[in-house]
């Protein structure tokens, strides 16, 4: 009965008992993925060291004196924009354009108000005018209708 027992166990783990296989399969996917890849990222990473040292070595020295020419310039021209901007700032306060807004309507209602009494005198020098005409006009014509007879 062991026997059969060790037979049935044998053909229980060859049938369903798969991790040797898929160990076997794991290690042959794993070298093969290794061959292919080889050392990337080794020399990706040396790469990036030589890339790191050359900064660190050449481009941090000019990056520094150029800083040093050009910083003091543009510090300058930072503070004339700035001066600029306080100016306009106070001008816009010393022009203070409700109360500038409210002068203009006074002037102009003033100069609204001149034109029209200049053109109510000039209407009422037109009206005083004609009616003088009119009545040298009536004056006339009575005194032709007095001349020609037709008188009353």
């Amino acid at each position: 009965m062991a026997a059969a027992a060790k037979d049935v166990n044998e053909v229980f783990s060859r049938l369903f008992d798969h991790r040797p296989f898929l160990r076997g399969e794991i290690d042959y996917f794993k070298k093969e993925f290794e061959e292919k890849r080889g050392d990337r990222e080794v020399e990706q990473l040396f790469r990036s060291l030589e890339l790191i040292t050359e900064i660190k070595e050449g481009q941090i020295e000019k990056i520094v004196g150029s800083s040093d020419d050009n910083l003091p310039r543009t510090i300058a021209d930072i503070q004339v924009a700035l001066h600029m901007c306080e100016d306009t700032l106070a001008t816009d306060k010393q022009f203070n354009t409700e109360e500038l807004l409210a002068k203009k309507r006074a002037d102009r209602s003033a100069r609204l108000g001149a034109v029209q009494r200049d053109v109510d005198e000039k209407l009422k020098l037109l009206d005083d005018t004609y009616k003088e005409k009119e009545k040298a006009m009536r004056l006339q014509f009575e005194q032709l209708e007095k001349n020609a007879g037709y008188g009353k």
